[in-house]
């Protein structure tokens, strides 16, 4: 789930940037003349940094904005609780808050002094504040500031804090420049190819085939504690699903939701993801892709392959429905495809860091004659209906069981499928069925015949009932007797791939040339193309960091030692090394000079914060409150 995130930080940076300028800009020099911190600091605070007050209402307004920031941008009404948790959004608000004032401590520390014109100057400067160009005025301006719970006070220290960090950041940095020796490995960094000779040895290949009864069980003996199975459960459910397409809504509902339209470059798609988990997916993933696409252009139904193979389970659920969205929504490979195409047109593949995506359009700004606010408003009605209805049947069927807890008879009144599930434990996966793992601990929290409240799963509610309940227990042998020979074969064909990719990366240590070596053992030796850091190899090393690190490092001729990579073990030798292209190096050094100044002054300028935080913690000038930001964060 994590690199999920990950794949999102460009989006979020623009979000945070309107967190910090457009969610706030206080009145400043513009109204405010006082400069200094904000006055009248409540008793309950969050944080004291040097002499300055972090009070809660702060905090908690930096925390909900930095929240509702990723919210947006990673869909965390979607994500697990505990992934939410990992990102440890409280502690990050905190630590940003925390730095702002301990550099502007510095900053007052050195004399550096932010006047009132030049916070007059940036606010009306700020785009998010102006209109064709000019400054919005202030009625306007403070209008933004009261919907974003804003005081002015607040927000003139607040960018008075930025703009004397940025002072500081320039007194420091403004020196720090690239050697010349530093410019030309950085671009060999990013142009120099490499080209490598290898063999591989595959554990399969090397697992035994026949083994003796005898050590199977010695086997199992030795690692009980691996086949102990846990508690498990097994439910019964119904799915009222969230269906727009099918909702009635009037014309009046229609009117009242097309006024709240502001943004009517918005598209709709359709569409079918083939998840790449993992470089060893990659080859499956888009030969599945490729065949989904063929069934499509020979006429088979969207909606229902979605329904059968989509891996976005949201979207799956309503027939790979998307809605509506506006630009800077998607990643940009999704969004550039799907802003093109027409209604009922399909994409080719679409490749982004989830997968493979099949794309159908269904509206489009630029193909649509009318009033576009209004198909965005009748589904925006239609989904918000749909929803209602979904919620309130789920409900109903929910208040039967409580009477009477006989799930078949309440779903059959109402043409309803009750479906049943295989057994599962605590935090195991559940076939057939999208939920978080919250769900999996209100199930094991009832007890048989029980059932849930409504569950809001991906496109659904689940009304769920416990029906049985199996204890941990440990299987016999004779039970798991396939899987414990499964393990076995592959323990030891690891053991001895591994043992063999050794024994070669030695013997060539000890003088021996790379290809008799592989000759002898009658290992077949491949080539790579040229490729750069970070490039995909070929379709055996892929992408491989450890593979892509040893290259690099390396000189033509060397040998890495084993690297693990998609299952097999790999020895491989620098083959060949490009040098520095003189003519390119030139076309691309002023350039790369301003990138590498930009990158050396911010992390001269990080180190330098950090260092600071840590005085003023060694001098017991930063304290927590932490209880109030627990409080404030739950």
């Amino acid at each position: 789930m994590l690199p999920f995130f990950r794949e999102k930080r460009r989006g979020l940076k623009w979000i945070l940037w309107l967190v910090i300028i457009g969610l706030g800009v206080g009145m400043m020099g513009l109204f405010v003349d006082t400069p200094g911190t904000s006055s009248g600091i409540s008793s309950a605070h969050a944080a004291e940094v040097a002499d300055f007050v972090i009070t809660s209402s702060e905090f908690r307004r930096h925390y909900v904005q930095l929240y509702e920031a990723y919210r947006r941008v990673y869909k965390l009404d979607r994500q697990d609780t505990a992934v939410i948790k990992q990102l440890r959004l409280e502690q990050q608000a905190l630590d940003q808050l925390v730095a702002e004032y301990a550099t502007f401590h510095e900053a007052r520390e050195m004399g550096i002094t932010v006047t009132s014109d030049e916070i007059v100057r940036f606010i009306t400067k700020t785009p998010v504040f102006q209109e064709n160009g000019n400054f919005i005025g202030v009625d306007r301006y403070r209008a933004i500031l009261r919907a974003n719970n804003w005081a002015p006070q607040e927000f003139e220290d607040s960018i008075r804090r930025q703009l004397a960090q940025e002072k500081l950041r320039r007194i420091l940095t403004d020196g720090i420049f690239p050697t010349p020796d530093e410019i030309r490995r950085e671009f060999l960094k990013r142009n120099q190819e490499v080209k490598l000779r290898y063999v591989s040895f595959d554990p399969e290949k090397l697992a035994p085939g026949d083994v003796e009864e005898e050590k199977l069980k010695e086997y199992f003996d030795e690692r009980q504690e691996n086949y102990r199975v846990g508690e498990q459960r097994r439910i019964r459910y119904v799915s009222v699903g969230v269906d727009p397409e099918n909702a009635t809504v009037s014309e009046e509902q229609i009117r009242d939701r097309m006024d709240r339209v502001t943004d009517t470059d918005q598209a709709r798609v359709s569409h079918i993801l083939v998840s790449v988990r993992s470089p060893d997916e990659e080859p499956a993933a888009r030969a599945k892709a490729q065949g989904l696409l063929q069934q499509l252009r020979t006429g088979a139904d969207f909606a229902q392959l979605a329904r059968e193979h989509s891996e976005d389970p949201v979207s799956a659920a309503a027939g790979g429905d998307l809605g509506f969205f506006g630009r800077d929504k998607m990643m940009p490979e999704f969004e550039k495809a799907a802003f093109a195409l027409k209604p009922g047109e399909l994409s080719d593949l679409v490749v982004t860091p989830f997968g493979y995506h099949i794309i159908l359009g269904a509206f489009n700004p630029q193909h649509h004659d009318g009033d576009a606010r209004r198909p965005i408003a009748e589904y925006e009605a239609r989904r918000q209906e749909a929803e209602s209805q979904a919620k309130d049947l789920a409900a109903e069927i929910s208040g039967e069981l409580a009477e009477e807890p006989d799930l078949a008879r309440a779903a059959s009144a109402r043409g309803l499928a009750v479906e049943e599930s295989d057994f599962f434990e605590l935090g195991g996966f559940i076939p057939g069925l999208s939920v978080q793992n919250d769900f999996n601990q209100k199930i094991f929290d009832l007890q048989e015949n029980q059932s849930l409240d409504p569950y809001e799963a991906a496109g659904s509610y689940l009304v769920a009932q416990l029906m049985e309940t199996r204890p941990g227990h440990m299987p016999a042998f004779e039970e798991i007797r396939a899987k414990v020979l499964a393990d076995y074969r592959s323990t030891q064909g690891d053991e001895s791939a591994r043992e063999n990719a050794f024994a070669m990366h030695q013997a060539i240590g000890g003088g021996g040339e790379f290809r008799k070596l592989a000759q002898e053992r009658e290992l077949a030796v491949m080539t790579t193309p040229f490729f750069k850091r970070g490039a995909t190899i070929d379709e055996n090393l892929r992408f491989s960091p450890q593979v892509h690190d040893h290259a690099f490092r390396l000189e033509t001729g060397e040998v890495a030692p084993p690297v693990l990579v998609t299952g097999r073990y790999f020895v491989f030798q620098v083959a060949e090394k490009t040098g520095l292209d003189q003519e390119k190096f030139e076309r691309e050094k002023s350039q790369l000079e301003k990138e590498l100044t930009e990158k050396k002054r911010t992390d001269y300028f990080n180190a330098y914060v950090e260092g600071t935080l840590e005085r003023l913690r060694g001098d017991d000038a930063i304290t927590i409150n932490q209880e109030m930001v627990d409080a404030i964060t739950g």
